[in-house]
């Protein structure tokens, strides 16, 4: 077992990079610090995907009824995005987080994903 400080591994690499930070089931959980907004939807077919926000305050916008939902989260802050809905994360005002995504991701440009194919 290996205990790791995930604010001194995030300062040490530069904003916007996605570190695996630990391992479990044989899968990576990771961390990111960055400011502002992903320029694409994402979206995992086969499994949830875990946030816990470390500093600052993180943005999401979920696809899954007639208009887009928009969910502000603060430090300290946890929330599980849904297996097969797209969403656009973010952070206007910069923060760090936690995140543990287990499967497949699609990634899309389109205006709403939801009404063409995915990448």
């Amino acid at each position: 077992m290996e205990v790791k400080n995930i604010i001194s591994e995030l300062a040490s690499h530069p904003e916007g990079t996605f570190l695996d930070v630990v391992q479990m089931n044989g899968r990576n959980v990771g961390a990111c610090d960055i400011t502002g907004v992903s320029p694409v939807w994402e979206m995992h077919p086969d499994t949830d995907e875990f946030f816990y926000i470390l500093e600052g305050e993180f943005e999401i916008t979920l696809l899954r009824g007639a208009e887009p939902e928009h969910f502000v989260a603060p430090a300290g802050s946890t929330f599980v995005v849904p297996q097969g809905i797209w969403h656009k994360p973010g952070a206007p005002s910069g923060a760090k987080f936690m995140y543990y995504t287990p499967g497949k991701s699609l990634h899309s440009e389109a205006d709403d994903p939801r009404k063409t194919s995915a990448s």
